[in-house]
């Protein structure tokens, strides 16, 4: 359910990132900023989508997401980032941007921050950025299933079998299991909903769509998989516009 604040926070996340530019053009931003300017690109784009605007906008903020990120990973010292929290990478790859997305695989940290962020939560960023961006070869990607699969230790993870279904080029299997990560997200979400852990403007956008599950779609389109029209907070408008093409550096000069 979206809000009726969705213009304000829309206006709010924008004005905050007029703040932040200066520092994130200068090399000035830490991790934890470029993460905050990158979500408030985000939560543009989607409160953009809610309120009617073309789907070009939300794919436009979306790119200027990854493309930010890109450029901070430029000058960023690898070691303080965690590749687990690199949402703008999945922001690049829903937006159709895979030479961005492909930039951001090759600056990022490929090696896991123990003690920082959980093993599955690394290898599935890992996985997908090696497999579909940077030439890795079939059998490195099992690999990394199988190191994917010891680290949960039995647990459940149901990212891991997407990740399956798109190495198997299973498109079955796909819609299947993305189905059931959707599903699960979407239950987590309401149970930190509840727990009054969630801010009303993450709610009322991320909340209502996953970037996540937009991006998991795109790479099996890439792969010429059969889709559903709509998934639970992955709609089909959020897919619409074809092929669109931003500069590079679009999300330095917005507010020109």
């Amino acid at each position: 359910m979206t809000s009726e604040f969705l213009p304000v926070f829309v206006q709010n996340a924008l004005e905050d990132n007029e703040e932040l530019l200066p520092g994130v053009v200068a090399g000035r931003a830490d991790f934890q900023t470029i993460l905050t300017f990158c979500q408030n690109f985000r939560t543009a784009g989607i409160g953009a989508l809610f309120l009617g605007s073309s789907p070009k906008v939300f794919r436009q903020m979306l790119h200027h997401s990854g493309r930010a990120y890109a450029y901070f990973l430029g000058y960023a010292d690898v070691k303080a980032v965690l590749t687990s929290k690199a949402l703008p990478f999945f922001d690049a790859v829903a937006a159709g941007d895979f030479e961005g997305a492909g930039v951001i695989a090759r600056r990022s940290r490929h090696s896991w921050a123990q003690g920082e962020e959980y093993e599955e939560d690394f290898l599935f960023t890992e996985l997908l950025m090696h497999q579909f961006f940077l030439d890795a070869l079939p059998r490195a990607g099992e690999e990394m299933l199988e190191r994917y699969e010891a680290a949960l230790q039995g647990s459940d993870d149901s990212r891991l079998p997407v990740c399956r279904a798109l190495l198997g080029s299973n498109a079955e299997a796909f819609n299947e299991s993305l189905a059931l990560f959707l599903s699960e997200r979407s239950d987590q979400l309401a149970e930190l909903d509840a727990g009054g852990a969630l801010m009303e403007e993450e709610l009322s956008t991320e909340g209502n769509l996953s970037v996540e599950g937009l991006a998991l779609v795109r790479l099996a389109e890439r792969k010429r998989l059969e889709t559903e029209r709509d998934y639970l907070h992955v709609p089909s408008v959020a897919r619409k516009g074809g092929r669109i093409s931003f500069s590079a550096d679009a999300w330095r000069k917005l507010w020109d």
